[in-house]
């Protein structure tokens, strides 16, 4: 069970870092490339609404928008599932304070990447939706396993 623990571990960091690195380098393309990277997705997310007669029209902003909040909830959640599984696990509240802390510092930095990648720019309110997305993959980790933390004292599957 000791080396299968391990192994769980090892694959929550190698996902943190992977996604850190995927966020990073998307901050990393320039605009024209980046805005055309969001055009081809939103095209696609247009198709599936109108093939599944959903009357949405999805803004290029908002889309962006929700990515961001996307990439950055995921990397919330694997945090909060390193904190909590890791050498020194730990299921309090300052597992929550760690992972959002170290979110915001992803954030900061990924803003700070977009400065010098031409066409590109840094926005305070882009840290405030990394940070959201992030604290809200935190907190959907954290609920789900002191829920099965609960189960687990109660005996009840």
């Amino acid at each position: 069970m000791h080396n299968r623990m391990k192994r769980w571990n090892l694959a929550i960091y190698f996902g943190v870092i992977a996604c850190t690195l995927f966020i990073w380098h998307n901050s990393l393309m320039p605009a024209t490339e980046s805005s055309a990277q969001s055009m081809s997705v939103l095209r696609y997310l247009d198709a599936v609404l109108e093939w599944l007669n959903v009357p949405i029209t999805v803004e290029h902003s908002v889309l962006r928008k929700l990515a961001h909040m996307t990439e950055f909830a995921l990397l919330g959640g694997l945090w909060e599932a390193a904190w909590m599984t890791g050498v020194r696990a730990q299921k309090s509240w300052h597992s929550v304070q760690n992972s959002c802390g170290l979110c915001l510092l992803t954030a900061m930095v990924d803003e700070t990447i977009q400065i010098f990648v031409p066409g590109r720019g840094s926005q305070v309110t882009d840290v405030w939706i990394d940070f959201a997305g992030a604290c809200l993959g935190v907190l959907v980790v954290y609920v789900l396993a002191r829920c099965r933390a609960r189960r687990e004292q109660t005996g009840t599957r």
